[in-house]
Parts: structure tokens; C-alpha cells; sequence
């Protein structure tokens, strides 16, 4: 069963996927209009707040955009900012439910968890805290950075990176690849990169070398906070970056955030996986469209659609396109 949004058929009963996105999704004044417009995302940053003790909700609406890129506020503000888009759409289009998974990418894993109902949201505000406390303190310890790579082929980066001295840290899509490297060491790897390939080497806006062993005292950090927590099965299988392939199994499920922190992200590879199992619908959930881009390059067959503003969700809720379940 399908109906009409916007010149896209959405899939009432079919094969679709919920997809969150990761760090660099983050604008001053997201959520904002959700939280004026919607009672659910109100709930959920005022919840944030009282559990925080700060008014994460003040910056993520008014910045500035200095604190945003902050990794200890930047992965709470696109978790809470995803969350209230996703528990307005819970809330008010039922019918759209259920999908076939649930993937983000890196940071977006997490919020799939909460989609999945593995975690409740408190615990997920704990963890998410704790993984960007420990990601900045390891990246303290290992002094590190990441460089984006365009229009290189994965196969070549990955096997030039023992000699290259990088780590491969996200495999995002064709011709989009991220490494993790010494701080010392960026010119000498930039200039590598551009000989086997790379049209253009860009620095990521990060505080360190994620997704790569220089992320190791994360990992140990993690482990103690993973274990003290409650991980249900999964209601909607999760799609995990680190095997780009899906799991229900609360173990299984734990040890996927750890190796994360550590091993490349497999983005291309976890879409793909859901496109094998016949998904061709990804609602992109949260702030910006950044894996709007990423999926078009993967596969320009796919729909992807938005909801991040309260016009995404009008559009969502045209009674003259979309008819009751």
C-alpha cells in the first residue's frame, strides 16, 4: 500500500528503513520550530534539559555555532534534535509503522537504538554523554584528526593505509572516504591521498582520529558504561556500522557500539545490505540531509525523505494525498 507524498509513493506496508544522521548534521536553530509546533519534541528537549542540567535545547535553538561543533555538545544536541523529530513522527503518523530497520550513521546508531526500543531515553542521554566525554579524552591522549578523501576509490585508500600511516575511518559512499591520522602527520597523509587518486582532501571540523585505534581509551571508558545499562532486543532490527548488517540481540548489539568506536563505519555497505533486503524507501530523520546526499550517490533509485522541519511533516500529513491506514 502507497500513497502520495510530494510526487514520492510512500510505503504504507512496504520494505523502508529509519535513518539517522551523525556529528556534522548540526545547525543553530534545529529543533526549534519542532519544539514551538509539536507537543512530543517538546517533551523530549525538555526532558534533556532537566536530565542534563544545562539547557541543551537554548543552544541547539541559539547557539552559538562555535559550542554546537563542540563534541560533548555537538552529539547531544543531534541526538535530542533527532529524537523529537522521530517522537513526532511516532506520535502522529502511526501508520507508518512499522519499517524494516533502523541504521544512523556513527553517532546516528545511537538514536536508532531508541528507535528500536533497545534503550529508554534517559540511558541513552547517559551513554551518548559519557561516548563524547571519552572520545574528546582520547583524542586528548592520542593527538589525532580526520581528512575526507573525494573521488578516490575505498579499495585503494584501504590498502595504502598501513604505509600511508592513516586508519580508513568511514566508507560513507563512492568516491567519499574518511581516515583517522596522527595531527602530526596531515600533510604527509594529504599529499598520499592526492597521489592514489583523491580529486580533493578536506579536514573535518572534529577534535580527534574517530572510528580508528586511536579511539582505544573510548572503547575501555565505553565498556564500563555499556555494561551498567539496561540493552533490550531490538523491536526493529538495527543495522549496525561497524558489520553493516542488522541485529536484534542486546549483546550482539553492545559490542556493535564498541567496535564502532574503533573500526571504520561501513555507511555504503550498511545501505546497501537494506537495498539487498528490498528497501528502497529511507525516511532521513533528524537535522540537515546529509545522508540524503550520501544515499543519492549510492543509488540514485532510492527515495529518501526528510523530516526534520514542521514542513516536512505537513507535507507528511496531506489528508488529500495520504489516506487513512
Amino acid at each position: 500500500m502507497a500513497a502520495e507524498l510530494c510526487g514520492v509513493a510512500v510505503q504504507l506496508n512496504g520494505h523502508k528503513a529509519l535513518i539517522f544522521p551523525g556529528q556534522g548534521a548540526q545547525y543553530v536553530g534545529m529543533g526549534q520550530d519542532l519544539f514551538s509546533h509539536y507537543a512530543p519534541a517538546r517533551r523530549i528537549f525538555e526532558e534533556a534539559d532537566d536530565f542534563l542540567g544545562y539547557k541543551l535545547s537554548e543552544i541547539c535553538f541559539q547557539g552559538p555555532a562555535e559550542k554546537l561543533t563542540d563534541t560533548a555538545i555537538q552529539q547531544l544536541a543531534i541526538l535530542v534534535s533527532s529524537i523529537a523529530a522521530f517522537s513526532v513522527l511516532k506520535e502522529n503518523f502511526p501508520f507508518l509503522f512499522p519499517f524494516s530497520y533502523v541504521s544512523g550513521l556513527s553517532l546516528g546508531e545511537y538514536t536508532a537504538l531508541y528507535a528500536a526500543e533497545v534503550l529508554n531515553f534517559k540511558d541513552l542521554l547517559l551513554l551518548v554523554k559519557e561516548r563524547a566525554q571519552a572520545m574528546q579524552e582520547a583524542a586528548r591522549i592520542n593527538p589525532s584528526c580526520m581528512l575526507a578523501a573525494l573521488g578516490v576509490d575505498g579499495e585503494v585508500v584501504f590498502s595504502r593505509q598501513k604505509e600511508g600511516g592513516y586508519f580508513v575511518a568511514n566508507l560513507n559512499s563512492p568516491g567519499q572516504v574518511v581516515v583517522s591520522l596522527k595531527k602530526e602527520d596531515k600533510e604527509k597523509v594529504r599529499e598520499i591521498l592526492v597521489k592514489i587518486g583523491a580529486a580533493r582532501v578536506v579536514e573535518l571540523d572534529v577534535s580527534g582520529g574517530f572510528h580508528s585505534p586511536f579511539m582505544e581509551p573510548a572503547r575501555q571508558c565505553l565498556e564500563k558504561v555499556v555494561s551498567q545499562l539496561e540493552f533490550h532486543s531490538a523491536a526493529t532490527p538495527v543495522v549496525g556500522n561497524y558489520t553493516a548488517a542488522a541485529a536484534a540481540d542486546p549483546e550482539k548489539i553492545k559490542n556493535n557500539l564498541l567496535d564502532q568506536l574503533i573500526y571504520p563505519v561501513r555507511w555504503q555497505d550498511c545501505i546497501v545490505f537494506m537495498k539487498d533486503k528490498g528497501v528502497k524507501q529511507f525516511f532521513e530523520v533528524g537535522p540537515s540531509r546529509v545522508l540524503r546526499g550520501l544515499l543519492r550517490k549510492i543509488d540514485r533509485s532510492f527515495e529518501v525523505i526528510n523530516l526534520d522541519k514542521p514542513a516536512d511533516f505537513s507535507a507528511l500529513a496531506d489528508k488529500s494525498k495520504i489516506p487513512e491506514a
